[in-house]
């Protein structure tokens, strides 16, 4: 009796979305969550637009950046400072070039109207990368 081999196992690779935001760390730990039961190798990305360079970030954000890049290194994350105009930019390509295979998104603090207006990264993000997973992970505490 013949038997076929079994299937070649791809290795799964998490990206989590990181930004300046405060609440940012229950999207990190989510990660790391999720990167442990998968066995996962895991990304914390953030991209710096022109609005965030080091010169132009409010003290506010740039500090609680700093925290967040700290608290992902501790949880196990490789963390990535991309450039790019736009952040869905900066995140599809990472995704693309290091074979992302999952990604946890914070929910936009936008408001629906300038979701509409501008666009959402998350929308372009699923427009251009369709072989990842995508979790969007609700930044209410309330």
């Amino acid at each position: 009796m013949r038997t076929e081999p079994p299937p070649a196992l791809i290795p799964e690779r998490l990206m989590v979305c990181m930004s300046s935001n405060v609440l940012a760390p229950r999207v990190l730990r989510t990660g790391a969550r999720i990167a442990g039961r998968l066995g996962a190798k895991w990304y914390a990305v953030y991209v710096e637009t022109p609005r965030e360079r080091p010169d132009r970030i409010p003290t506010d954000d740039s500090e609680a950046l700093r925290q967040n890049m700290a608290l992902a290194e501790s949880l196990g994350a490789t963390v990535v400072r991309v450039h790019a105009d736009r952040a869905s930019d900066g995140l599809i390509a990472f995704a693309q070039r290091e074979g992302i295979t999952h990604v946890i998104f914070g929910q936009s603090a936008r408001s629906r109207w300038e979701i509409l207006w501008w666009g959402s990264t998350i929308d372009r993000f699923l427009g251009a990368v369709r072989d990842a997973a995508v979790q969007v992970v609700p930044l209410d505490v309330g």
